[in-house]
């Protein structure tokens, strides 16, 4: 169990380096920088495929673990037709629909197709979800076993209230949403590109605290131009200022916004 958490860890770890990594791509311009960047960015790719399907194989090897001893005490039974879950080999399954939803959403939908999915015996569809994670698997499908697993989510979600659906050639995959102190969360992708922020945190008692923390999270979620409009407004917050925007046309609210 511990090699488990550990193989999770470098998970996330190598995932996260990733994402940092490629934001220092996107902002390098030197032809030397980016190379050596793209260069160290190749590595850590192949190192996080390595340590996903080591996290998996660990996984799998615990729960057969598990099982072993429950088998070997079970009294003898006449024989009759059982399915076997499968432990791999998987195939990656790589493309999917996402639906985040809306303001105040409670829940983010996949959508993923798997032609011919629907004949399959329900037992060989499940998914197995933690308050980060997600882990489909298909079995037996045209010969071969399908795996869709995702960690580091964007956001807690709740397991208990999380599910999957078989239709014609596809596999919904409902993820629900923590509601928090002002509603539900707001995804803005499916996993994280960095560190979590996990859901649910506490907040200050102090009113502007909280305020505070919903600028932090504007200004580590926008682009460039947010960052500095709400990166000079926090100091000035900090230190007691009025922040007066700068009228040179540099930002604009978007209209969204506006027209509310």
């Amino acid at each position: 169990m511990v090699m488990e958490v550990d193989s999770g860890a470098s998970v996330a770890s190598l995932e996260a380096d990733c994402a940092e990594l490629r934001g220092m791509l996107e902002k390098a311009s030197r032809p030397t920088v980016q190379r050596e960047l793209q260069r160290v960015l190749d590595t850590l790719h192949a190192e996080l495929s390595k340590a996903k399907w080591a996290f998996l194989a660990a996984a799998d090897a615990a729960v057969v673990a598990a099982a072993a001893p429950a088998a070997a005490a079970a009294p003898a039974a006449a024989p009759k037709p059982a399915v076997v879950k499968s432990a791999g080999p998987w195939t990656e399954i790589t493309t999917f629909g996402l639906e985040m939803g809306g303001y105040n959403s409670p829940i983010v939908v996949l959508d993923i197709r798997l032609k011919g999915v629907e004949a399959l015996p329900a037992e060989n569809v499940t998914c197995d979800f933690t308050q980060e994670s997600l882990d489909l698997k298909v079995v037996g499908l045209d010969g071969k076993n399908h795996r869709f697993f995702k960690t580091n989510l964007d956001k807690d979600i709740v397991p208990a209230s999380s599910g999957v659906k078989v239709k014609k050639n596809h596999v919904i995959v409902t993820l629900q949403k923590v509601k928090g102190e002002y509603g539900y969360d707001h995804w803005s992708d499916l996993c994280a590109k960095g560190r979590r922020k996990p859901s649910g945190a506490k907040k200050s008692d102090n009113p502007s605290g909280g305020i505070m923390d919903m600028m932090q999270d504007l200004y580590e979620d926008g682009d460039e131009s947010m960052k500095k409009i709400i990166g000079e407004a926090m100091y000035k917050a900090k230190k007691g200022e009025k922040y007066e925007p700068k009228d040179d046309g540099e930002f604009q609210m978007p209209k969204t916004l506006e027209e509310d």
